[in-house]
């Protein structure tokens, strides 16, 4: 993941959000919560402990959160650099 100086970050295969809503991903993810798709819904469990904020954010960044919810990485291809060994 590579923060640009403009407030985005690249994802491996050109997938760029903004910083805002991947924090709140990843500060929600840390709280516990678990955040799926259904759809255009964002599916988070448990819904109950959301604070008001929390769902204010949801609301305003809901479509760059649903972004990386189906983003799957495309591979790296490993090998070895230099000689044997």
């Amino acid at each position: 993941m590579q923060s640009t100086s403009d407030g985005y970050v690249v994802l491996r295969g050109s997938l760029a959000l903004p910083v805002a809503p991947v924090l709140l991903v990843l500060d929600l993810e840390t709280r516990g919560f678990r955040l799926s798709r259904d759809g255009e819904d964002i599916l988070i469990q448990p819904f109950s402990k959301l604070t008001a904020d929390d769902k204010q954010s949801l609301k305003m960044w809901k479509r760059h959160v649903l972004a990386p919810l189906d983003y799957q990485a495309p591979e790296i291809a490993c090998g070895r650099l230099g000689g044997r060994g």
